[in-house]
């Protein structure tokens, strides 16, 4: 009986440790995948903010051409490498979404909204390249409030779309909208190329793209991973099916309450009326722009695309004493735009110091090549809004009217 009891003893403390010992394996790996994470998005920020600085040049430079002056060789010339830089554009974007949704920094708002209003812009945004490649796009939707976040369907959907469009040769994508359980529902359905069982397993995965479809898209292969952490994000079920050379269906069930609306489409289309209308008050009330840039030909290209839009331009020094003396003379600014890191100090304490001058809340635009979390956190706090390198300087100008528009 001893004996028996000493190597049940023997078992239990042997097992014991052996536990101890898979537990701190576990931990160790655990930690070892947050660190490579970790790791990962560091690298992301970096090698982006390394290179959005020349790509954001060579933005700025090409916006400086007018392809009407060139002869129709140099004109097609011309096209096809804006083409390739917007390329690269959307590639860096993808790049940054992935950072800001890895860091947790995106912004998140939920609040009710029309469903038409997400439906137009969708449609107006992505109806124009659907018909470059003579595909049909439809919306099917019965207009109604939807308690939720616009801005991170209209991302959701954006990248579902474009994939759809990309992958199509034809036929025709249809985006539905219906209510499930009282909560919005939307599929996005397809007449592409599809894909078969071994690549519907891969699709979220980060850079994954199928190799039969490489030559009709230039991107990474983030949209899905993208999708997939906004469906995360939302709390929100995802499911996709697909058929090779037939076509992929996504479904997508949000947990977005839904109501009903009486004779919504009028109410919207009058809204939209006046929106239009006190913007071109504003418009021609806010004309004062604070640039602060160091690099003197990007400085140029602001100053000649917002004075061509009716705007005067305000040069200041970085210098904080030389700053002051100059603000003295200055009656009021309606907006400022400003490289985050210039000379001798960065874009944040500039702005802090021009709405500390004139005691007010001036609205700001900071121009970036950095997507580090903590920057993207630091904007938020100071209400600053944020543009991401590479981009070109008529993207800029609507960011200012947009804001000013909102600010009036």
């Amino acid at each position: 009986m001893a004996s028996y009891f000493s190597d049940s003893w023997i078992k239990t403390v042997s097992l014991k440790i052996q536990n101890q010992i898979l537990n701190k394996d576990l931990e160790l790996e655990r930690n070892i995948a947050i660190s490579a994470n970790i790791t990962k998005s560091k690298f992301i920020a970096t090698a982006s903010h390394d290179l959005r600085q020349p790509l954001h040049a060579v933005n700025i430079y090409l916006d400086l051409f007018e392809a009407q002056g060139f002869n129709p060789k140099d004109r097609i010339n011309f096209l096809q490498i804006k083409k390739s830089i917007h390329s690269l554009n959307a590639m860096f974007n993808s790049l940054l979404d992935l950072s800001k949704l890895d860091s947790g920094s995106s912004d998140k708002l939920q609040k009710p909204f029309e469903l038409v209003e997400l439906a137009s812009l969708l449609s107006s945004t992505y109806t124009p390249i659907a018909s470059i490649k003579n595909i049909d796009i439809k919306f099917e939707y019965v207009n109604s409030m939807i308690d939720g976040d616009r801005l991170l369907l209209q991302q959701l959907l954006g990248n579902l779309i474009s994939n759809a469009i990309q992958y199509s040769l034809q036929g025709m994508v249809l985006v539905k909208f219906t209510t499930v359980n009282h909560c919005l529902h939307m599929e996005i359905k397809d007449t592409g190329c599809g894909m078969d069982s071994q690549a519907l397993e891969k699709i979220f995965d980060e850079f994954f793209r199928v190799d039969t479809t490489r030559n009709m898209h230039d991107g990474l292969g983030l949209g899905l991973s993208i999708v997939k952490r906004l469906c995360k994000i939302a709390h929100a079920e995802l499911a996709v099916r697909s058929e090779l050379g037939t076509g992929t269906v996504f479904n997508i069930q949000t947990q977005y309450l839904t109501s009903t609306l009486l004779n919504p489409a009028k109410e919207y289309d009058r809204d939209v009326s006046t929106h239009s209308k006190n913007k071109q008050e504003v418009l021609f009330t806010t004309k004062y722009i604070a640039i602060f840039e160091d690099d003197p030909t990007i400085f140029d290209a602001y100053q000649k695309a917002l004075s061509q839009n009716g705007f005067s331009i305000i040069s200041l020094p970085e210098n904080s004493a030389e700053l002051a003396n100059q603000l003295a003379n200055i009656n009021h600014i309606d907006c400022i735009l400003s490289d985050y890191r210039l000379t001798s100090t960065t874009g944040d304490l500039i702005i802090q110091q021009l709405r500390d001058s004139f005691g007010v809340d001036i609205p700001a635009i900071i121009i970036t090549a950095d997507t580090s979390p903590q920057h993207i956190q630091l904007f938020s706090e100071l209400n600053i809004n944020v543009l991401y390198k590479p981009i070109g300087y008529s993207e800029i100008v609507d960011a200012i009217k947009s804001l000013l528009f909102k600010n009036p």
